[in-house]
């Protein structure tokens, strides 16, 4: 039959545990025939070198020597819940010693009341959780009006961002509205112009037709008089031999006419050349107030494109101040970490203090280190829940940038939208003007056929005109020439 151990308070030490100066105690409490402690102090805090401290709870048996302990309660570090942790009970100790880690546990003293069975440590356990309690409701209801506070503030934000991206759909509405507008004239008035050059066209071709009719028809007339005028000039050529001289001196005469009139054609040639260059000066003039014009829209998107931008750099600082108040929101938790590693370390200086002075109060030094533990452990979750709140924080901070960025997404997408509208209407403005310089030589081409016409007609009739003359002067001619022959007789 295994050897009982005796109930109590086992304290042993170790040295250079994990690294050199990593010194421990260790402190295994034998609280009844059934439950146990055992906690791991390290002289140093973790920054200095020293390993994190740690307590499980757990159930022991005896077997074969040993203390089986049956872990049920662990810690953050240290040995794992439902493993089991073996001590060794040396022969001939009477159950007073034990070896853990091959460091000696020895017995100082009797066991402490179990924390659920002391009724001071139940008052003080209740005050500790009505204080900590109050303190965590306190910091609770700061912390909600704090982010009731960012809250309202971040609605306000977006509610302002919300309103000037509407303004900007507004405007950009207004814009394309506009565009439509100028483009539904712009095709009215080409349509209006394409109307105007159908009927030009129609009223082109009929006056040539009507005109081709009247020119075959004095053509026709003109070849009929000719052919007259011809038979009468036979029939007169033997009367007409003695005025031989009279028609040199006439073609004479009509050689300078025909200088007179080439002359005038040069003229009227040149008065042509600059009513041309003035109507290229017109049309100059035109395609520079069409350049302004488009000048003025360029400059209008370019100032819609710096308030965009104005707008991105005003999204951007407000990311960095959120980045800014989330770093100080880390260096407050890092300097509660501090804070903690403080504690820790005073806690076990007091330990070490009081385990120089006297051994024999070891079990109100465990008292404390225990209720020294739970604080540490109150504060661990204080900072684990901090830790949560933060990462909430941090997530709907990442939610209103994601936000943002997708309002800067949709702001680009209507930003390209504008672009291919302005190209659009620079596109159909290139498309007017090439149908205007089409009107416009098509226009030149008729008043070049009108004016070739005119000519046609003008010289139709000066012929005429000249062949009616040289009637008029045969006619003379025959009755001076019959009046003379009267005369003779």
């Amino acid at each position: 039959m295994d050897e009982a151990p005796k109930l109590g308070v086992y304290i042993g030490s170790a040295r250079d545990v994990t690294c050199p100066g990593d010194h421990v105690t260790y402190e295994f409490v034998l609280y009844d025939t059934r439950r146990c402690t055992l906690e791991c102090i390290p002289q140093l805090n973790f920054f200095e070198g020293g390993q994190p401290p740690w307590r499980c709870e757990g159930n022991y048996e005896v077997e074969d020597g040993e203390i089986v302990m049956e872990v049920t309660k662990q810690d953050v570090r240290g040995p794992r819940r439902d493993t089991d942790v073996r001590l060794e009970m040396p022969a001939g100790s009477s159950g007073s010693e034990f070896l853990f880690r091959n460091s000696r546990l020895g017995w100082v003293g009797p066991p402490p009341a179990l924390p659920s069975q002391d009724p001071v440590q139940l008052k003080k356990a209740q005050l500790q959780k009505e204080e900590e309690a109050a303190k965590r409701k306190t910091e609770l209801e700061a912390q909600r009006e704090e982010l009731d506070r960012e809250r309202l503030r971040q609605e306000e934000q977006a509610n302002r961002e919300k309103v000037q991206l509407e303004q900007l759909r507004e405007e950009l509405r207004q814009q394309q509205a506009a565009q439509e507008a100028e483009a539904a004239q712009r095709r009215e008035e080409l349509e209006r112009q394409k109307e105007e050059l159908r009927r030009m066209e129609e009223e082109k071709q009929a006056l040539l037709a009507k005109r081709s009719v009247e020119e075959q028809q004095r053509r026709e007339d003109s070849e009929r008089e000719s052919q007259r005028v011809q038979e009468e000039l036979r029939r007169q050529r033997e009367e007409l031999k003695a005025l031989e001289e009279e028609r040199q001196e006439l073609a004479q005469r009509e050689e300078q006419e025909m200088q007179r009139r080439k002359q005038e054609g040069e003229q009227e040639t040149q008065r042509l050349a600059a009513e041309a260059e003035k109507q290229r000066a017109e049309l100059q003039r035109r395609r520079e107030e069409l350049q302004a014009v488009e000048a003025a829209r360029e400059e209008a998107l370019a100032k819609k494109m710096e308030e965009e931008q104005r707008f991105s750099a005003e999204l951007q600082r407000w990311a960095e101040q959120q980045q800014e108040a989330l770093r100080q929101q880390r260096e407050e938790l890092r300097a509660l970490e501090a804070e903690r590693e403080e504690i820790l370390h005073r806690k076990l200086e007091e330990q070490q203090k009081l385990r120089e002075d006297e051994e024999a109060e070891a079990q109100r030094a465990a008292e404390a280190r225990r209720q020294r533990a739970a604080e540490a452990a109150s504060a661990e979750a204080e900072i684990q829940r901090k830790r949560e709140e933060l990462e909430a924080l941090e997530a709907e901070t990442d939610s209103a940038r994601r936000q943002k960025e997708d309002e800067e997404r949709r702001l680009e997408e209507e930003q390209v939208s504008l672009a291919t509208a302005a190209e659009e209407a620079q596109k159909r403005a290139a498309e007017a003007e090439a149908q205007r310089q089409e009107i416009q030589r098509r226009k030149k081409e008729l008043e070049d056929l009108e004016e070739a016409r005119d000519d046609a007609a003008r010289r139709s009739q000066e012929l005429r005109e000249e062949q009616r003359q040289e009637v008029a002067r045969a006619e003379e001619e025959r009755t001076r020439l019959a009046e003379e022959a009267v005369l003779q007789e």
